[in-house]
Formats: C-alpha cells, sequence, structure tokens
C-alpha cells in the first residue's frame, strides 16, 4: 500500500501547476456548495474574526478559502515530488531572495514562521535552498506521514523533527550553530505548552515556543508567507519581521498573534479558516465555541 500511495503522489507531483490548480477549483466548489464539516467550520470563523466585513465579503473569502485550501491539496505532491527544474522556478523570487539573504547575513539563526496561509508547504522548500532548515513536524496518523516526511525533507537541507521535547532540542540546537529553524504558529499546541493570547480579539491557546527560543539564542524572527498566484501563474515570497516584543516574556505570544493576524489579513482568502483554532477556552471547560 505504501509503495502505491508513493507512486500515486510521484504520478499526481508530474501534472502541470494549471491542472492541480483547476482540479482544487473544482473541489473548492463542491465543498462551498455541499453542506461539510470545513464549510461550516470556515463560515463560522470568518463571523468570528472579521466581523467588520460584510456577510457577502465573508461569504466570497469562505468560498474562495475552500478553493485555496483544494489547490494546497492538490500542489503538494507537485512540491514534494515533482520535478526539481519546476520547484527551482518556483522559487525563484528576486526580492525575496534578496530580503531573506539579508535576513540571514544580519542574523544567522533565524526563525522562519509560516502560518497556514498561502502555499505553506513551499515556503520550507523555499528557505531550505538557502542553508540548513530543521522543521518542527507533527506526525500524522495515517499512512501519508512517512510520504510527508520524505517530500518536505526531499532538500538535503531540510530536517524535519517531531513536536516533542527531542524536536525543541534539535531547533535550539540549530539555532545555537547559527541555522535557521521553521514553525508554524498557530497551531493549538498541547496542554502546558502554550498561553492565551488575542487572535482577532479572541482568546487562542497560542504556542510560545518561538518567544523562548528566539530570547535565549538571540535569533531574529521573520513571518513568511507564499502566496499562491492565480491562473496557475507561480508563487510570491513575503517576508515581514515579527514584533519586537516576540521576545519579551509576557507579551510573547500576543507578539506572535499579532504577526500571524496581520499575515492573514493581507491575504485572507488563502488562510486555512477551516482549522479549530479557538477549540481550547481559557475556562477549564472542553466544550468548543
Amino acid at each position: 500500500m505504501q509503495i502505491l500511495l508513493r507512486g500515486l503522489l510521484i504520478f499526481v507531483g508530474m501534472w502541470p501547476l494549471a491542472v492541480l490548480h483547476g482540479i482544487g477549483f473544482v473541489l473548492g466548489h463542491l465543498l462551498w456548495w455541499v453542506p461539510n464539516n470545513l464549510r461550516r467550520g470556515t463560515v463560522k470563523h470568518l463571523e468570528l474574526c472579521l466581523p467588520e466585513r460584510s456577510a457577502d465579503e465573508r461569504r466570497r473569502i469562505a468560498r474562495r478559502s475552500l478553493i485555496e485550501a483544494m489547490k494546497g491539496v492538490m500542489e503538494s505532491p507537485a512540491i514534494w515530488f515533482g520535478p526539481e527544474w519546476r520547484l527551482r522556478r518556483w522559487c525563484s523570487h528576486p526580492a525575496a531572495v534578496s530580503a531573506l539573504q539579508a535576513a540571514r547575513a544580519a542574523a544567522p539563526a533565524t526563525i522562519f514562521l509560516t502560518p497556514h496561509l498561502g502555499a505553506w508547504e513551499l515556503a520550507g522548500q523555499f528557505v531550505a535552498r538557502f542553508g540548513r532548515l530543521t522543521i518542527l513536524y507533527k506526525p500524522q496518523k495515517s499512512r501519508f506521514d512517512a510520504l510527508i516526511r520524505e517530500g518536505r525533507s526531499r532538500n538535503p537541507n531540510a530536517h524535519p523533527v517531531p513536536t516533542n521535547a527531542q524536536g525543541v532540542k534539535a531547533l535550539l540546537a540549530a539555532l545555537k550553530r547559527g541555522e535557521t529553524v521553521g514553525i508554524l504558529p498557530d497551531h493549538d499546541p498541547p496542554e502546558g505548552a502554550g498561553r492565551f493570547a488575542p487572535l482577532f480579539g479572541i482568546p487562542a491557546h497560542t504556542t510560545d515556543l518561538p518567544g523562548k527560543l528566539a530570547a535565549r539564542t538571540g535569533a531574529s524572527a521573520w513571518f513568511i508567507v507564499a502566496e499562491r498566484l492565480p491562473w496557475a501563474r507561480g508563487f510570491r515570497f513575503h517576508l515581514t519581521p515579527a514584533p519586537a516584543a516576540l521576545t519579551d516574556r509576557e507579551h510573547s505570544t500576543a507578539a506572535l498573534n499579532a504577526g500571524v493576524e496581520a499575515s492573514i489579513r493581507a491575504l485572507p482568502e488563502q488562510y486555512w479558516w477551516s482549522y479549530e483554532r479557538f477549540r481550547r477556552r481559557p475556562s477549564k471547560a472542553s466544550k468548543r465555541m
């Protein structure tokens, strides 16, 4: 079964981006018109997070978000197993390359923060082209786990590590060596591994790991987003420095969420709004919102 799955991913990964995004477009439309949990979660979170937008605007963003999410699903095999020449072309964004190299030159130890926004799988591949990257990775409880790890580490510079104590030690060691690390900052961390901080004005259980790592090692922290361009024209990378308060013990999680929120507001149609970001509440009650 594993061999068949790998062969299927390699086969799909060879398809043109226009075909993959076209399929994603159709699947996203189906998700919008057919009642399902992804649509319900997307609509609910947009109502919570963007109440200042009109109902029509939120509906447009919700529909586009589902389409972009399915484009992301379809493009992943191409990022993990597709032709190397095409991956190089997708990562050849001169302005972003210059910004990344300037950031690394200023502070070789660098934390790159990539929310579930745009082509986040591609963001890691982009950073890994310029030096060793240790990526915090949550193991999946499925047959796809080994294939996802293989795809994410296709670049010899990319080294996924699990979201446990050993993984955190690997991140710390990498930063002390003056290398780069990658973290998804909008995950809901395990109980006891984060604090509540406002995100779109709503308390969200937030990891404090980026702030701790930055404060302990003196590493710089940057948000990186791979914007998916329309009509399968490729991708554009955006690098933004994280708020300075990230290293402040009392305000690190609030600063982290401020950076996440700013990234999402700049590109709301490409955020994964269906993710249950607010499932954990400040009270001990375990009920979902």
